[in-house]
């Protein structure tokens, strides 16, 4: 008997595609702002010494109006207009999720995954214009300065530099989002669901959506998390990732932990296989029978469980990004505790059974309130 192949290694594959992609993207639309700003920064630095010499030096009058407004004309003269960039990755996003989508379900890649949604053109106009607000904010308190010392001059012109950190964000959104929207036209063409994957170190809300399928049109639940609270987001719509800025779940096609039902989700591949062979178009002929071996993995492998199973393992041991307080985790370890309850064979809300090493783990965190470890283990 075959080990059923495990489609979380082919996913794998893909988010390493992905984060390379959406690595571009941001390297591509920051890193002109990037650079401007450091050249700004290092400009600073050189005439404040040359004008006032020593950092704590308060400068006023005459020589610190005419610096700060070289440095605002500086600030709004930056040509901050990325828009074209950030579409130019969210197409190519689009037709990357498209591509993953089809080698996920199996089924030749689509000629046509559709242009970028309006969502995705109208989040690129509003982090544009952010960013722009931002320079421009940033100016206007330089220019309020009557007195400041070099450390002054410095966090008032971070309120403009904050335009780069605001255009990273939309970089990274924007592309995740057309990324998955790819991936649901390739489901669509499948007659494939959808299955939500998110990373061990994914946030609470998003971990408790990992392993939750929904049709290739059909909206998740928000309101479930890990959490104590789910943000709701726009509309109380949330149709697919990314959950919020800088997310990086993604979507997979799904055709269902269920033999029968898999093999006939799109159609009779049998029939298919002797109808392009009948034509004599073989490359019909492979195309149906990479989307039986699809729909055959995946009565083979329960993806879905194993994601819900990975993402409460997540949770119990603590894994995490930097930017969620611990309190956060061991909050929801609590929680998820509470749920699976003390028996020997309790289980936890996905069906498995945590084994007692698990639990015990996380017991000792919630007594200390620290995880021992809060990285993801390199080795799978």
């Amino acid at each position: 008997m075959t080990t059923p192949r495990d489609p979380r290694d082919l996913i794998r594959q893909h988010d390493e595609q992905a984060m390379a992609g959406e690595d571009a993207a941001v390297s591509d639309v920051v890193g002109p702002v990037d650079s401007v700003f450091t050249a700004l920064w290092r400009w600073i630095l050189r005439t404040w010494a040359r004008l006032f010499g020593k950092p704590t030096e308060k400068a006023e009058g005459g020589r610190l109006r005419d610096l700060l407004d070289e440095l605002t004309a500086k600030i709004v003269g930056i040509g901050l207009d990325p828009a074209d960039a950030l579409l130019h990755h969210a197409q190519r996003a689009r037709l990357m999720g498209a591509d993953q989508g089809a080698r996920e379900a199996g089924i030749p890649s689509l000629t046509n995954p559709g242009e970028v949604s309006q969502e995705t053109r109208d989040a690129i106009d509003r982090g544009v214009k952010w960013a722009q607000e931002k320079l421009a904010t940033g100016a206007d308190e330089l220019k309020r300065l009557e007195q400041a010392d070099l450390a002054e001059v410095l966090r008032q012109a971070s309120v403009a530099r904050q335009a780069q950190a605001i255009l990273e964000r939309t970089a990274r959104t924007t592309w995740n989002n057309e990324l998955n929207e790819g991936i649901r036209a390739a489901a669509k063409e499948a007659g494939a669901r959808l299955v939500w994957v998110a990373e061990r170190d994914a946030c609470v809300d998003c971990l408790a959506l990992s392993g939750r399928v929904v049709d290739w049109d059909g909206e998740f639940d928000w309101r479930l998390t890990f959490g104590k609270k789910a943000q709701r987001p726009p509309g109380g719509v949330l149709k697919g990732p990314a959950r919020h800025p800088n997310c990086r779940c993604r979507l997979s096609p799904w055709f269902g932990h269920d033999t029968e039902g898999a093999l006939s989700v799109t159609h009779d591949w049998a029939d298919a296989i002797k109808e392009a062979q009948a034509r004599g178009d073989q490359v019909a002929v492979d195309a149906a029978r990479r989307a039986a071996a699809a729909a055959a993995d995946s009565a083979s492998f329960d993806l879905p469980a194993a994601l819900r199973r990975e993402a409460e393992r997540s949770i119990l041991n603590g894994y995490a990004l930097p930017s969620e307080g611990e309190k956060v985790r061991i909050q929801a370890a609590d929680r998820l505790l509470a749920a699976i309850g003390t028996g020997k064979n309790s289980r936890a809300p996905s069906g498995w059974q945590v084994p007692a090493s698990v639990k015990k783990r996380a017991e000792r965190a919630l007594r200390k309130g620290t995880f021992t470890t809060r990285s993801v283990p390199t080795a799978r």
